[in-house]
Protein backbone atom coordinates (compact mmCIF):
# COMPACT_ATOMS: atom_id res chain seq x y z
CA UNK A 1 0.00 0.00 0.00
CA UNK A 2 1.26 3.28 -0.57
CA UNK A 3 2.69 4.94 2.11
CA UNK A 4 1.15 8.60 3.36
CA UNK A 5 2.48 11.88 2.70
CA UNK A 6 4.64 13.36 5.18
CA UNK A 7 4.72 17.59 5.91
CA UNK A 8 8.36 17.75 4.56
CA UNK A 9 7.30 16.62 1.72
CA UNK A 10 4.34 18.60 1.31
CA UNK A 11 6.79 21.58 1.51
CA UNK A 12 8.55 20.18 -1.16
CA UNK A 13 5.76 20.07 -3.43
CA UNK A 14 5.13 23.43 -2.28
CA UNK A 15 7.93 24.76 -3.91
CA UNK A 16 7.98 22.88 -7.33
CA UNK A 17 4.08 24.40 -7.46
CA UNK A 18 5.06 28.07 -6.46
CA UNK A 19 6.93 27.83 -9.97
CA UNK A 20 4.08 27.45 -12.06
CA UNK A 21 2.70 30.91 -11.07
CA UNK A 22 5.70 32.41 -12.49
CA UNK A 23 5.56 30.61 -16.16
CA UNK A 24 3.12 32.52 -18.16
CA UNK A 25 1.68 30.54 -21.61
CA UNK A 26 1.63 32.71 -25.02
CA UNK A 27 -1.35 30.65 -25.92
CA UNK A 28 -3.40 32.30 -22.54
CA UNK A 29 -1.39 35.93 -23.84
CA UNK A 30 -3.14 35.47 -27.66
CA UNK A 31 -6.65 35.21 -26.01
CA UNK A 32 -8.98 37.92 -25.48
CA UNK A 33 -8.10 39.43 -21.96
CA UNK A 34 -11.05 40.68 -20.51
CA UNK A 35 -11.77 40.36 -17.01
CA UNK A 36 -10.71 43.65 -16.09
CA UNK A 37 -12.85 45.64 -19.18
CA UNK A 38 -15.52 43.81 -17.67
CA UNK A 39 -14.86 45.27 -14.23
CA UNK A 40 -14.41 48.65 -15.71
CA UNK A 41 -17.37 48.79 -18.48
CA UNK A 42 -19.86 46.99 -15.32
CA UNK A 43 -18.94 49.04 -12.66
CA UNK A 44 -19.00 46.01 -10.59
CA UNK A 45 -16.37 43.01 -8.96
CA UNK A 46 -18.56 39.63 -8.73
CA UNK A 47 -17.22 37.03 -6.87
CA UNK A 48 -17.90 33.50 -6.25
CA UNK A 49 -17.89 31.60 -2.94
CA UNK A 50 -18.79 28.08 -1.74
CA UNK A 51 -20.92 27.80 1.20
CA UNK A 52 -19.75 25.53 4.11
CA UNK A 53 -16.49 26.15 3.18
CA UNK A 54 -15.20 26.97 6.59
CA UNK A 55 -13.10 28.69 7.89
CA UNK A 56 -12.65 29.56 3.76
CA UNK A 57 -15.99 31.03 2.95
CA UNK A 58 -19.33 30.32 4.28
CA UNK A 59 -22.82 32.14 5.06
CA UNK A 60 -23.72 33.10 8.88
CA UNK A 61 -26.67 33.42 10.25
CA UNK A 62 -26.85 36.39 9.95
CA UNK A 63 -26.90 36.20 5.90
CA UNK A 64 -23.13 37.73 5.67
CA UNK A 65 -20.55 35.56 3.43
CA UNK A 66 -17.16 35.65 5.01
CA UNK A 67 -13.74 33.30 5.42
CA UNK A 68 -10.35 33.59 4.69
CA UNK A 69 -10.82 33.50 0.82
CA UNK A 70 -13.51 35.78 1.22
CA UNK A 71 -10.80 38.34 3.37
CA UNK A 72 -8.79 38.34 0.18
CA UNK A 73 -10.95 38.46 -2.34
CA UNK A 74 -11.95 41.67 -0.35
CA UNK A 75 -8.62 42.94 -0.31
CA UNK A 76 -8.69 42.38 -3.99
CA UNK A 77 -11.86 44.29 -4.17
CA UNK A 78 -9.89 47.52 -2.50
CA UNK A 79 -7.32 47.36 -4.88
CA UNK A 80 -9.37 46.95 -7.94
CA UNK A 81 -11.49 50.43 -6.74
CA UNK A 82 -7.87 52.03 -6.33
CA UNK A 83 -6.26 50.88 -9.38
CA UNK A 84 -9.11 51.32 -11.90
CA UNK A 85 -10.06 54.95 -10.28
CA UNK A 86 -13.33 53.51 -9.39
CA UNK A 87 -14.13 54.18 -5.32
CA UNK A 88 -18.16 53.48 -6.02
CA UNK A 89 -17.13 49.98 -7.80
CA UNK A 90 -20.03 47.40 -6.99
CA UNK A 91 -19.09 44.20 -5.22
CA UNK A 92 -21.42 41.24 -6.00
CA UNK A 93 -21.99 38.11 -4.11
CA UNK A 94 -22.81 34.96 -6.12
CA UNK A 95 -22.95 31.02 -4.89
CA UNK A 96 -21.36 28.47 -6.80
CA UNK A 97 -21.43 24.95 -6.58
CA UNK A 98 -18.34 22.35 -7.55
CA UNK A 99 -20.44 21.50 -10.58
CA UNK A 100 -20.76 25.16 -11.42
CA UNK A 101 -17.79 26.72 -10.50
CA UNK A 102 -15.67 26.52 -13.53
CA UNK A 103 -18.34 27.16 -15.87
CA UNK A 104 -19.76 30.42 -14.23
CA UNK A 105 -15.73 31.36 -14.86
CA UNK A 106 -15.19 30.37 -18.32
CA UNK A 107 -18.92 32.45 -18.84
CA UNK A 108 -17.73 35.08 -17.08
CA UNK A 109 -20.84 34.97 -14.45
CA UNK A 110 -18.26 35.63 -11.78
CA UNK A 111 -15.05 37.83 -11.92
CA UNK A 112 -13.06 35.29 -9.46
CA UNK A 113 -13.84 32.44 -7.26
CA UNK A 114 -12.72 32.75 -3.80
CA UNK A 115 -13.01 29.01 -1.73
CA UNK A 116 -10.93 25.95 -1.41
CA UNK A 117 -10.02 25.55 -5.34
CA UNK A 118 -7.08 23.34 -6.11
CA UNK A 119 -4.54 24.37 -8.31
CA UNK A 120 -3.65 21.59 -10.97
CA UNK A 121 -2.80 21.24 -14.26
CA UNK A 122 -6.42 19.54 -15.23
CA UNK A 123 -7.94 22.28 -13.28
CA UNK A 124 -5.63 24.77 -15.57
CA UNK A 125 -7.05 23.64 -18.62
CA UNK A 126 -9.93 25.56 -17.74
CA UNK A 127 -9.21 28.43 -15.63
CA UNK A 128 -6.32 30.52 -14.58
CA UNK A 129 -5.08 30.56 -10.41
CA UNK A 130 -3.66 33.26 -8.71
CA UNK A 131 -0.74 32.61 -6.39
CA UNK A 132 -1.10 30.35 -3.35
CA UNK A 133 -3.87 30.75 -0.77
CA UNK A 134 -3.38 27.73 1.50
CA UNK A 135 -1.78 24.36 1.37
CA UNK A 136 -3.44 21.11 2.90
CA UNK A 137 -3.95 17.62 2.39
CA UNK A 138 -6.66 14.83 2.26
CA UNK A 139 -7.01 13.67 5.92
CA UNK A 140 -9.54 11.11 7.82
CA UNK A 141 -12.00 11.74 10.41
CA UNK A 142 -13.26 8.72 12.53
CA UNK A 143 -14.78 8.10 15.49
CA UNK A 144 -12.56 8.59 19.22
CA UNK A 145 -12.87 4.98 19.82
CA UNK A 146 -12.02 3.62 16.35
CA UNK A 147 -8.99 1.87 15.49
CA UNK A 148 -9.23 2.91 11.57
CA UNK A 149 -5.69 4.21 10.92
CA UNK A 150 -5.45 3.81 7.03
CA UNK A 151 -7.45 3.26 4.23
CA UNK A 152 -6.59 -0.57 4.52
CA UNK A 153 -7.99 -0.69 7.96
CA UNK A 154 -11.04 0.25 6.01
CA UNK A 155 -11.78 -3.01 4.72
CA UNK A 156 -15.23 -4.01 4.59
CA UNK A 157 -16.29 -0.25 5.76
CA UNK A 158 -17.79 2.61 4.40
CA UNK A 159 -15.64 6.05 4.12
CA UNK A 160 -17.73 9.31 3.27
CA UNK A 161 -16.10 12.28 0.77
CA UNK A 162 -17.01 15.29 -1.13
CA UNK A 163 -18.47 15.24 -4.21
CA UNK A 164 -16.47 17.53 -7.06
CA UNK A 165 -13.39 18.02 -4.64
CA UNK A 166 -9.81 16.84 -6.05
CA UNK A 167 -9.63 14.27 -2.58
CA UNK A 168 -12.63 12.66 -3.56
CA UNK A 169 -11.22 11.78 -7.34
CA UNK A 170 -7.85 11.01 -6.16
CA UNK A 171 -9.23 8.78 -3.22
CA UNK A 172 -11.90 6.77 -5.52
CA UNK A 173 -8.53 5.69 -8.02
CA UNK A 174 -6.85 5.01 -5.10
CA UNK A 175 -9.64 2.92 -4.24
CA UNK A 176 -10.15 0.90 -7.20
CA UNK A 177 -5.79 0.72 -8.16
CA UNK A 178 -5.27 -1.13 -4.83
CA UNK A 179 -8.26 -3.00 -5.16
CA UNK A 180 -9.88 -1.55 -1.37
CA UNK A 181 -13.06 -3.05 -0.24
CA UNK A 182 -14.36 0.35 1.00
CA UNK A 183 -17.32 1.61 0.05
CA UNK A 184 -17.45 5.36 -0.59
CA UNK A 185 -20.32 7.22 -0.02
CA UNK A 186 -20.44 10.72 -1.83
CA UNK A 187 -21.89 13.84 -0.09
CA UNK A 188 -22.37 17.41 -2.05
CA UNK A 189 -22.72 19.24 1.08
CA UNK A 190 -19.84 19.15 3.63
CA UNK A 191 -21.57 18.97 6.97
CA UNK A 192 -23.77 15.85 5.40
CA UNK A 193 -21.11 13.78 6.14
CA UNK A 194 -19.62 14.70 8.90
CA UNK A 195 -23.32 14.15 10.67
CA UNK A 196 -23.68 10.74 8.67
CA UNK A 197 -19.91 10.32 11.07
CA UNK A 198 -21.70 11.42 13.78
CA UNK A 199 -24.69 8.93 13.37
CA UNK A 200 -22.80 5.98 12.34
CA UNK A 201 -23.64 5.82 8.98
CA UNK A 202 -19.95 6.21 7.87
CA UNK A 203 -17.30 5.09 9.78
CA UNK A 204 -14.56 7.79 8.23
CA UNK A 205 -14.72 10.67 6.69
CA UNK A 206 -12.09 11.73 3.96
CA UNK A 207 -11.66 15.39 3.15
CA UNK A 208 -9.36 18.30 3.00
CA UNK A 209 -7.38 18.06 6.63
CA UNK A 210 -8.35 22.09 6.97
CA UNK A 211 -11.93 21.39 5.87
CA UNK A 212 -12.12 18.67 8.47
CA UNK A 213 -11.17 20.65 11.10
CA UNK A 214 -13.30 23.56 10.48
CA UNK A 215 -16.37 20.81 10.49
CA UNK A 216 -14.97 19.09 13.47
CA UNK A 217 -14.89 22.82 14.85
CA UNK A 218 -18.37 22.90 14.49
CA UNK A 219 -19.72 19.49 15.42
CA UNK A 220 -21.90 18.66 18.08
CA UNK A 221 -19.77 16.24 19.91
CA UNK A 222 -16.44 17.28 18.53
CA UNK A 223 -14.47 15.38 21.70
CA UNK A 224 -16.05 12.03 20.01
CA UNK A 225 -14.51 12.23 16.44
CA UNK A 226 -10.40 12.57 16.31
CA UNK A 227 -8.06 13.24 13.13
CA UNK A 228 -6.07 10.30 12.00
CA UNK A 229 -2.89 12.31 11.25
CA UNK A 230 -1.95 10.96 7.68
CA UNK A 231 -1.75 13.09 5.17
CA UNK A 232 -3.10 11.63 1.63
CA UNK A 233 -2.74 13.63 -1.21
CA UNK A 234 -1.27 17.62 -1.66
CA UNK A 235 -3.44 20.18 -1.99
CA UNK A 236 -2.47 23.67 -3.15
CA UNK A 237 -5.58 26.27 -2.86
CA UNK A 238 -5.56 28.93 -5.04
CA UNK A 239 -8.23 31.88 -6.29
CA UNK A 240 -10.21 31.27 -9.55
CA UNK A 241 -10.31 33.19 -12.56
CA UNK A 242 -10.93 33.23 -16.11
CA UNK A 243 -7.50 31.58 -17.79
CA UNK A 244 -6.83 33.90 -20.29
CA UNK A 245 -7.10 37.30 -17.64
CA UNK A 246 -3.54 37.86 -17.34
CA UNK A 247 -3.67 41.39 -16.76
CA UNK A 248 -6.55 40.74 -13.85
CA UNK A 249 -3.76 38.03 -12.85
CA UNK A 250 -1.22 40.64 -12.41
CA UNK A 251 -3.38 42.85 -10.29
CA UNK A 252 -4.56 39.64 -8.03
CA UNK A 253 -1.09 38.51 -7.74
CA UNK A 254 0.55 42.04 -6.66
CA UNK A 255 -2.05 42.17 -4.00
CA UNK A 256 -1.86 39.02 -2.73
CA UNK A 257 2.31 39.25 -2.61
CA UNK A 258 2.19 42.57 -1.55
CA UNK A 259 0.30 41.00 1.43
CA UNK A 260 2.27 38.11 2.38
CA UNK A 261 5.56 40.76 2.46
CA UNK A 262 3.66 41.83 5.34
CA UNK A 263 2.22 41.50 9.20
CA UNK A 264 -1.44 41.38 7.34
CA UNK A 265 -1.18 37.83 6.55
CA UNK A 266 -0.16 37.06 9.93
CA UNK A 267 -2.90 38.61 11.51
CA UNK A 268 -5.59 37.52 8.97
CA UNK A 269 -4.06 33.84 10.10
CA UNK A 270 -4.38 34.45 13.23
CA UNK A 271 -8.11 35.58 12.72
CA UNK A 272 -9.28 32.23 10.63
CA UNK A 273 -6.52 29.35 11.52
CA UNK A 274 -4.56 30.29 15.21
CA UNK A 275 -7.15 28.58 17.38
CA UNK A 276 -6.63 25.32 15.14
CA UNK A 277 -2.95 25.17 16.70
CA UNK A 278 -0.55 22.54 14.89
CA UNK A 279 -3.76 21.26 13.09
CA UNK A 280 -3.94 24.11 11.07
CA UNK A 281 -0.14 23.37 9.09
CA UNK A 282 1.24 26.83 10.90
CA UNK A 283 4.65 26.25 9.42
CA UNK A 284 3.47 25.45 6.17
CA UNK A 285 1.72 28.20 5.49
CA UNK A 286 4.01 30.63 7.21
CA UNK A 287 6.77 28.87 4.13
CA UNK A 288 3.64 29.66 1.60
CA UNK A 289 3.63 33.14 3.14
CA UNK A 290 7.75 33.60 2.81
CA UNK A 291 8.14 31.99 -0.38
CA UNK A 292 5.78 33.76 -2.35
CA UNK A 293 6.28 37.30 -0.99
CA UNK A 294 7.50 38.58 -4.50
CA UNK A 295 8.98 41.73 -4.43
CA UNK A 296 7.41 44.38 -6.38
Amino acid sequence: MKKSIPSNLIITALFLTLGLSLCSQLSQAEAQDNTLERIKDTNSFVIGYRNEKHPFSNVTAAGDVEGYSIDLCNGIYEKLKHDLDQPDLELKMVEVAADNRFDYVQDGKVDIVCGTTSWTFKHQEKVGFSLLTYVTGAEMLVKDDSRIRSLKSLKGKKAGIIYGTLTADTIAKRVERDQLDIELVTYKHPKTGIEALENGEIDAYIADRIILIGLLDAADAPNDLKLVNRFYTYDPYALMFARQSLDFKLLVDRYLASLYRSEKSLELFNKWFSHMGIRSNENILRAMFKLQSIPE
